[in-house]
Order: structure tokens, then C-alpha cells, then sequence
């Protein structure tokens, strides 16, 4: 990355302060940034340690120019300097880890019948099978597997080992982390004859523009229908989402949460790291399942729900903290017994 601070405000739209000519070239903390690092602080009261920091040019928000005197590096005060960072960031990392050049490796192998788009790259043993369509500027990991007539949006990227099996659909400007599998098998059995038999799974996955998915994120194809993750929903590792699961646009799904089949989850939802939820539930738009909270009942919007049986959360809180006294009023309440002689 090689900006100016001046550049910098004007990505920032923010004020400068100090001398916009100043070179900039990588990003870092406050502590660590050095003259030619950009670096940010959203707390005004972090101003003393952003003061002592030698980056060369600091993010700070607007209303905090009083505190920064002495600053020796350019200035950029604007609304939102962790956001102003960001963009920032996504400078660096054009650079840091650029894209793949576009072309097909020669140690993959794509059928001739699959659709491949303008500029898309295909890596290393990756194979794309029959039907399957690869559209314009998607990124194709090492090892990656496209199924029969599976489609990758636009600007997709898989990394490496992603496998995208049959008639599954990758929306636009997808990311799926290494590892990640979307459209296997759902978990469905019969047992008529005191055996567990196999119930074939002819769904599929649709996956929706600008979700995020995360390293070895197993999501299962529907049984007859469609299990679908919404548009700009970001899921982090190790989650498992069941078959006919229909999850809203929007929603972010924390480490090791698991979904069951047939759960519907509105818009903006927000699911905790190893929450679990039970299969055929519902979950309103906007609300909060807080990490470790089991799910076994419907729940409206709006609400924010902790613990095994997913109480609201200042109600669960209170229970913990008396669950805590336990040992305290059980020897009391033993005290009162021998008293009266029970």
C-alpha cells in the first residue's frame, strides 16, 4: 500500500491534521505501528497511549482534536475510525495476499460440459464436474470440489478443499474458508424394521449473495427441498446447519453452533458460539441466542435468550446467580431443620 495521509482522510472522509504528504505504506496497533503504519483509536479515553504511539498517521474520532496536541504524526478525525481502518486494511491486503491470476491449472480437471466465466480461476487438483457453472471472477481453490451442475456466483471465492457438491448454488461475492461443505447428505433415517434405514436427501443448498463461511463449516442439502443460507449472513468454524434449515439475510452464526433440520431463522439474527438448536424452531428477526443456550422452543423477535432453556436473559442471569447460593442455603435450610427437629 503506498497513500498518503491526504489519502487517507479522503477514504476516511475525514479532517486532516498535520502534514498530508506524509507516506504511508502498512497498518498496525497502536503500540506496534511505526512511522510509515496507519493506526486508529475509537475511545477518547485511549488518547494518552494514541499520543505516545509513532504511527504515522492515526484514525481518531471527530470531536477528540483537543486531545492530540502533541501528536507527531499526521491526524485524520473522522466519524468512524474503526471503519475508516478497515478500508484501510483492505488496501493492505490487496497487497499482503493478492488475488490468484486468473487461469485453469493444468492438474485440474474440469469437465467439458461445465460453464466457465471470464477471468475465474481454477487451482490445483480442483475438479468441477459435468454441468457445473463457474461464473465470471470466482476463485476456485487448491483441491476444491464443484459438483454435477453446481454453480459459483460471480467474484466467488472458494479456498482451499471446499466442496460444493451436486445442484448446490453459490450466490455473488461468496466466501467460503478451506475446508467448508455445503450439500452433504442430511442426517435422515427410518427404522420400520428395527434397523435404520436411509431416507435419500434430493435437495439442495442455496447459498445467497455475500455470505461468509467458515473453515470446515458442514452445511447438509435439504431432503426434497431447499435449505437456505440468506444474503450477506456470515458463519463462522466448526458450524453444522441440518437439512431444510432456512436461515434469514443478515444473520451471524458463532463457532461450533449447531442448527437442526427444518429451523427457521428471520433476518438479523444473532446465534452464539456453541449454542444448539433444536430441530423444527422458529427464530424471530433480530433476536440474540447467547453462546451455550439451548433452543428447544419457538422464539419472537426482538428477544435476547441464555441457558440450557433458553429463559430471557436478565431472568437466566438471576437464576445463576442463585444457583450459586445453592450450597449456602442448603446448609442454612439444614440449620433450620435440626432446629425444629425434622
Amino acid at each position: 500500500m503506498k497513500l498518503t495521509a491526504a489519502d487517507l482522510a479522503k477514504l476516511a472522509e475525514g479532517d486532516l491534521r498535520g502534514d498530508g504528504a506524509r507516506g504511508i505504506s502498512g497498518a498496525a496497533q497502536l503500540d506496534k505501528a511505526g512511522p510509515s503504519d496507519v493506526s486508529f483509536l475509537t475511545d477518547p479515553a485511549m488518547a494518552a497511549a494514541a499520543s505516545a504511539s509513532k504511527a504515522g498517521c492515526l484514525l481518531a474520532p471527530l470531536g477528540t482534536e483537543s486531545l492530540f496536541k502533541d501528536f507527531p504524526g499526521a491526524l485524520v478525525f473522522t466519524k468512524n475510525p474503526k471503519y475508516a481502518f478497515m478500508l484501510a486494511l483492505r488496501l493492505v491486503e490487496k497487497e499482503v495476499r493478492p488475488l490468484p491470476a486468473p487461469g485453469v491449472h493444468t492438474s485440474s480437471f474440469v469437465s467439458p460440459s461445465a460453464s466457465l466465466g471470464k477471468n475465474i480461476h481454477i487451482g490445483p487438483f480442483a475438479v468441477v464436474e459435468a454441468g457445473a457453472e463457474i461464473s465470471d471472477g470466482a476463485i476456485i481453490g487448491a483441491q476444491c470440489y464443484v459438483g454435477r451442475n453446481a454453480r459459483v456466483g460471480r467474484d466467488t471465492r472458494l479456498y482451499p478443499g471446499v466442496k460444493i457438491m451436486d445442484a448446490c448454488e453459490i450466490g455473488a461475492e461468496a466466501i467460503i474458508h478451506a475446508g467448508a461443505v455445503i450439500g452433504a447428505d442430511g442426517y435422515g433415517y427410518i427404522s420400520p424394521r428395527g434397523t435404520h434405514e436411509k431416507i435419500p436427501q434430493l435437495g439442495k443448498v442455496i447459498v445467497e449473495g455475500r455470505v461468509e463461511i467458515g473453515a470446515n463449516v458442514t452445511i447438509d442439502r435439504a431432503a426434497l427441498d431447499v435449505t437456505v443460507i440468506g444474503g450477506g449472513t456470515k458463519i463462522d468454524n466448526l458450524v453444522h446447519i441440518a437439512h431444510n434449515v432456512k436461515i434469514g439475510k443478515h444473520c451471524l452464526i458463532m463457532g461450533q453452533a449447531g442448527i437442526a433440520g427444518s429451523v427457521v431463522i428471520g433476518d438479523n439474527a444473532i446465534i452464539g458460539g456453541q449454542a444448539a438448536i433444536s430441530d423444527h424452531v422458529t427464530i424471530g428477526d433480530n433476536t440474540v441466542v447467547m453462546g451455550k443456550t439451548g433452543v428447544m422452543s419457538n422464539l419472537g423477535p426482538n428477544q435476547i435468550v441464555f441457558g440450557a432453556a433458553a429463559r430471557p436473559r436478565m431472568l437466566a442471569m438471576k437464576i445463576e446467580v442463585l444457583l450459586g447460593k445453592l450450597p449456602e442455603m442448603h446448609k442454612t435450610l439444614n440449620k433450620i431443620k435440626k432446629q425444629l427437629g425434622i
